[in-house]
């Protein structure tokens, strides 16, 4: 049994910066418990190795998704072990655009408009590459590179995209912008990814007063009075129970509301239904689940090899021992390498469209089914992928069982708001759009899936249904709000109802930001470790 001022649960984007910020004061007692490993794997370090490691359960956590109506059986996958989904992830980076936090702000979650996430997002950042806008921060603890991919079909694509009204930007993060310009990643400028345990914790885990607990995973969270007084973990086989002044869960979006509900905290009538205990009746933990949809169209490459054969075969071997003896080369990146935000609806400050490309393709979902094996497909491609930034369906995180080794079932409801299918269609017809421009016009092919021959807009439908998917970028199931009834968390992240309680992480985001949510989480964490230390202080 320890003593502690705060318990962190969960070592991921949110956790491993408040982790940071709290015990920066060496009179403050701090422990953070993961239960994952630690992911020290070479094949993490090296961005675009991680696709050997996909879905191994040592550093990613399965999540059952109910049956969507259209849709092949799915399951989710987000990172575990020091780090989270910063370990595993793509390494794209986009802090999320101002309307998004102001538009929290409007809600009445005063403090976390774009003034103050601003301040904080260059808190953090360390970006030195030239064409940075002036918000940018330089120096902070996470470092962040642009893309460093050249070559005619680079060239081409970006003036493909400048040709359907996405002028070239220096910097494709500036906020409130539309556009096109190189992506930029969390890899440092040694060409390693670095995730929030590298950026955050490593440096500092020697602080005598951090405790750094993993693997155990936490069963429960305790209560005395009405308050959080700890923790109950499993590790090694053993119980372990932890105290501390202050808890807060940061388990993402899915681990949060479990660990909620295991805890007795969420609608009444479910939880008592698993013979849980009620300590507090929340009606909307695990509810207003929102994902960004993900859709991607791939297209014969022509007069061009394409980056596919990269990693296969003799080449894979040599990029390898490239990356290792220099740290560049394909394997110091992965993802697309253009990155471009557009609206179609004339708010030009506020894209709803995050769009990519490259000269890499994976075998179709049929190719797939009739031969399984490598995803990677031999022949050049063409991939157009992007997300729906603003989606408006909302699912549910439902615990299943009391027993806190069984995941939680993931329920997105996707496309329960027909708005969403309006949008997943002018996506699929942007990215034909985009094929028909002149400046790609020697190097596209034809339309794999689902073929240009198939126009009809009602079979369009349902082909666009199964190649859309969830982005894994969820948000919202710990809404923050000012309502008990239809959030979880104040605007301090503070649990309603309870007291010494929190949650940090992507769950507390009232709706979802406008790109991938590493950099936001990072954004969100460094706001909540300001507002816990005033709390501390008064």
């Amino acid at each position: 049994m320890g003593q502690f001022d705060y318990i962190i649960v969960g070592a991921g984007s949110a956790g491993c910066v408040l982790a940071n910020r709290l015990s920066a004061n060496p009179e403050t007692r701090v422990l953070l418990i993961e239960d994952g490993g630690t992911n020290q794997h070479p094949f993490i370090k090296m961005a675009g190795g991680f696709v050997k490691i996909m879905g191994n359960p040592a550093y990613f956590r399965a999540y059952p998704v109910a049956k969507q109506p259209g849709r092949r059986s799915e399951m989710h996958a987000y990172g575990r072990g020091l780090g989270g989904s910063s370990a595993i992830n793509g390494t794209w980076y986009l802090p999320g655009m101002p309307s998004d936090y102001d538009n929290w702000a409007a809600q009445g979650l005063t403090g976390w408009g774009w003034d103050e996430i601003s301040r904080c997002v260059a808190k953090f950042e360390d970006y030195r590459a030239p064409g940075a806008h002036a918000g940018r921060g330089r120096g902070g603890e996470q470092q962040i590179t642009p893309s460093d991919y050249a070559g005619p079909v680079f060239d081409a694509l970006m003036s493909a995209f400048e040709q359907v009204g996405m002028p070239q930007v220096p910097d494709i993060t500036a906020p409130g912008i539309t556009g096109v310009g190189r992506s930029q990643y969390t890899v440092d400028r040694m060409g390693q990814r670095q995730s929030t345990y590298e950026a955050f914790v490593k440096p500092v885990r020697n602080r005598p007063n951090l405790t750094i607990l993993n693997p155990a995973a936490v069963k429960r969270i305790k209560f005395e009075g009405g308050r959080a007084s700890g923790v109950s973990c499993e590790r090694n086989g053993q119980e372990e129970v932890h105290n501390a002044g202050e808890v807060i869960i940061s388990a993402g979006v899915y681990g949060s509301p479990q660990l909620l509900q295991l805890s007795g905290i969420g609608p009444g009538a479910a939880v008592q239904g698993l013979g849980i205990g009620i300590v507090h009746d929340l009606p909307a933990v695990g509810q207003n689940f929102a994902d960004h949809q993900k859709l991607g169209v791939s297209f014969d490459l022509r007069n061009h090899p394409g980056t596919n054969r990269e990693f296969i075969g003799w080449r894979l071997y040599r990029n390898a021992l490239r990356y290792f003896l220099t740290r560049s080369g394909p394997l110091a990146r992965v993802g697309m390498p253009l990155t471009g935000l557009i609206s179609t609806e004339g708010l030009t400050s506020w894209p709803e469209f995050q769009v990519a490309a490259a000269p890499f393709a994976m075998r179709t979902i049929n190719e797939m089914a009739e031969n399984p094996g490598s995803p990677l497909t031999p022949r050049p491609g063409l991939t157009f992928s992007g997300y729906h930034l603003r989606p408006r369906s909302r699912g549910m995180v439902t615990v299943t069982s009391p027993d806190f080794r069984i995941s939680p079932e993931v329920d997105p409801k996707m496309w329960s708001d027909p708005y969403d299918q309006q949008k997943a269609l002018e996506l699929f017809h942007l990215f034909r759009k985009l094929a028909t421009m002149p400046a790609l016009e020697q190097f596209i092919g034809s339309e794999r899936m689902p073929g240009a021959q198939v126009t009809d807009e009602a079979l369009l439908v349902e082909e666009v249904r199964k190649l859309t998917e969830c982005g894994l970028h969820g948000t919202g199931t710990c809404s923050m709000g000012t309502d008990p009834m239809t959030s979880v968390t104040d605007k301090r992240c503070r649990v309603h109802g309870v007291e010494g309680l929190r949650v940090v992480d992507c769950s507390i985001m009232p709706t979802p930001v406008s790109g991938n949510t590493n950099g936001p989480a990072i954004a969100v964490a460094e706001r909540a470790a300001e507002l816990i230390l005033e709390d501390a202080r008064r």
